[in-house]
This record gives C-alpha cells, structure tokens and sequence, in this order.
C-alpha cells in the first residue's frame, strides 16, 4: 500500500512537472514593419494579448500552436472618435519546442520564425562572469562623461577586453549613444563580451531602424554557435 502511495505521488510529479516544462517556452513576435500600430495576438488556447510594440508571450505551449494577429485601426465617424476595426492579417500555425525561446517577424502578412534558443534549465549562463553591478555603474558613468560617439567607443573597447557583460548590460550602454550607427558598432563589437547572446534581442531592440537590426542580425549568424566569450580573465572559481 506504501509503495502504491509512492508511486502515485511520483507520478503526479512527473505530470505536473512535465507539463510545466511543455509550457516553459517564450514567443517573440517582432512587428517591426509597422510599429506605433496596435496588434491583438490570439493563441487558439485562449491566450489573448493586446501591444502597441513587440510582443512578449510566456507559458507558451510546446508544439503545433494556433495563432491569429489582428491589426487595430480607429476611425473618426463624427459621432464616436474610438471607434476601430480589427482587421485580420494573419491566420496560421506557430511551432513551439520545449523550453526555448521561439523570436517570429510579421512581415506583412506573414509570420516567419528567426531563431530558436534553448533556455538554460538553471539559470546559469555558464562559467563566464558579468561585470560586477558596482563596476558596471562606474563604467556607465565614465561613458556619459564623454561628449562624442566615438570617444564612447573606444572606452567600451577598452572595457570589453577585459570584463563580460549580460546582455542586459549592453543594452544600457547603447542607451548612451547618441547615434544608431554607433549602437550598431558596439552592439558587433560586445557581441563575443556577452555571457548571455541568448538574450541578445534586448541589444536588438535597442535599434531604432531596421536595417540595423537587419545587420546586426546577419552579423550574429555569421557568429555560429561558438558565443562563449573568448577570454579566460573572468572565468567562475
């Protein structure tokens, strides 16, 4: 009777927790045809969600997922200024693996899947350290008080050959650029500094136009899969 007891706790374990990793995935949608629009996603699982910008969908479930993007436009009828019309423009399929982290492009009418990224399991973004946060703010107050670009670059340059950084960090740091050539620049160069490229779409999305994000795209898949950071400095004990 113990062990029937045992054995059906287990089991309940494994379904429970089997059926949370099946659900532990994340779906970027990137609309960056049309930005300042407002989109509504519907998962055919209910999951319904409403964005003026890139969507962000977590507890996605793995597998064959049924999804529809609606484009919101108002209209001026003289009697009701918010009224508005949701326009279908896509009906289709979003394919989902286990634990990953799925980024999709709306380009027109079409839903087009970028990249797949597994989720590391626990949390650890390997033996490679980030800047300390201190160290980090330091480094942020250095960069304000230089007047040009280009002057940013070289002091990140320096930086960048001796510490790691998340990708996070990057991303505030091209805050501090003025030009988004320059973002462009460092978002390249701190590409093999950073201990989490998995997450690399924050220093995208920090891109104003897009043909940068293009480029940065073609640039990070002419990486291949060796995104460790090359130096030893930094490095776990």
């Amino acid at each position: 009777m113990k062990a029937k007891i045992l054995f059906t706790a287990l089991l309940t374990f494994l379904m429970v927790n089997g059926k949370a990793f099946q659900q532990n995935s994340t779906l970027f949608i990137d609309v960056m045809e049309q930005p300042f629009k407002t989109y509504i996603v519907a998962l055919e699982d209910g999951t319904t969600i409403e964005s003026e910008r890139d969507f962000k969908i977590n507890k996605v479930r793995a597998g064959r997922n049924g999804i529809q993007i609606f484009k919101r436009t108002y209209r001026n009828n003289g009697r009701n200024q918010n009224a508005f019309r949701d326009q279908l423009i896509y009906n289709g399929i979003v394919r989902v693996q286990p634990n990953t982290k799925v980024f999709t492009e709306l380009r027109g009418r079409q839903l087009i899947t970028r990249r797949v990224v597994d989720k590391p399991r626990n949390g650890n973004f390997g033996t490679y350290r980030a800047m300390h946060p201190q160290n980090f703010a330091q480094l942020k107050r250095a960069v304000r008080n230089e007047s040009f670009d280009r002057n940013k670059i070289q002091l990140l340059e320096v930086a960048a050959s001796n510490n790691n950084f998340t990708a996070q960090q990057i991303s505030q740091l091209m805050d501090l650029m003025s030009f988004d050539s320059y973002k462009l620049t460092l978002a390249k160069r701190a590409y093999r500094s950073t201990v989490d490229p998995q997450n690399y779409f924050l220093v995208r999305n920090r891109l104003t136009f897009n043909s940068y994000k293009r480029q940065l795209d073609q640039f990070i898949l002419k990486q291949g899969n060796n995104n460790a950071p090359p130096r030893t400095g930094n490095r776990r004990r």
